[in-house]
């Protein structure tokens, strides 16, 4: 095996920091160009043109921020569909001064880094290449796009599926206990990034166990034997990152927990087969 990857060159420590100081200041410009645009104003869908489309980001009769405007997308059919039953009236609320400018912030920021986190990836990637031998190279690339993936699946999977069980359960148990239905917009919008946020690490789950795996520290045989405890775990772990003390979404976010888990565990069998000391128990 050579001494040390082909690209590797000998650089100081400080040439080094300053070629990732260099890649983190992409990174950063384009964070800010990106959250400047969720502060523009939001398309008007409805005029029915292309051209109609994008002159709205520009002029508009009223000022509603893209970031808000777009988490908004994701819970009007919710609200719309709850409201029309005539049992509910849901209503959001600043509740404080500062929430609705909390609620874009958090809106902002949050949609922002979903879209600047391949970016960040990528120059992080550059910037790591060179000092991987061929076969971490191949291991990287095979697990790095995978991962990408189950982490926006995770969160569309939280946002779609968690967050309006999630809601529906409370509005239907306040409706059930008297109570009014009024939110607090920026609880609203933090509760939705924490699901979305903590669903997608969750997705993680068969990759880490790949990784693990690759480098021969995971035995799935000996990790299945132990599943009881490795769900109670879960559980226990999902509970507390999650936004919720009725467990609904809890257990919404362990069932696909359990079966990446298992997916986890066939793909590690395929992968310890080159490890000499992980082998099944006879």
């Amino acid at each position: 095996m050579e001494s040390k990857p082909p690209r590797d060159k000998e650089m100081p420590l400080w040439e080094h920091l300053a070629e990732l100081g260099r890649r983190l200041k992409r990174v950063l410009i384009a964070f800010v160009v990106v959250f400047i645009v969720m502060w523009m104003p939001a398309p008007n869908l409805s005029g029915g043109s292309l051209l109609s489309v994008v002159t709205s980001f520009f002029v508009s009769g009223e000022y509603n921020p893209l970031a808000y405007w777009m988490f908004m997308q994701s819970i009007n059919p919710l609200l719309a569909d709850l409201n029309k039953t005539g049992n509910v009236k849901i209503a959001l609320i600043a509740g404080e001064v500062w929430n609705p400018l909390a609620a874009v912030m958090y809106a902002s920021l949050y949609l922002t880094a979903l879209v600047v986190f391949p970016y960040f990836v990528y120059q992080m990637w550059l910037y790591v290449q060179p000092a991987l031998y061929p076969h971490e190279e191949r291991a990287v690339k095979k697990y790095l796009w995978v991962a990408l993936l189950l982490f926006y699946a995770g969160n569309l999977f939280g946002i779609l599926i968690i967050y309006p069980s999630l809601f529906r359960f409370v509005v239907g148990l306040s409706h059930v206990i008297k109570v009014e239905q009024i939110f607090s917009v920026a609880s609203v919008v933090s509760t939705w990034i924490q699901i979305a946020f903590w669903t997608g690490l969750i997705f993680e789950t068969p990759i880490v166990m790949a990784i693990l795996s690759e480098i021969c520290l995971l035995n799935p045989w000996t990790l299945a034997e132990y599943r009881p405890l490795v769900y109670a775990v879960a559980l226990i772990l999902i509970a507390v990152v999650t936004p919720d003390t009725t467990l609904i979404s809890t257990f919404l976010t362990f069932i696909p927990f359990a079966i990446l888990f298992e997916v986890g565990l066939v793909w590690s069998r395929r992968i310890v087969r080159r490890c000499p000391d992980v082998q099944p128990r006879r």
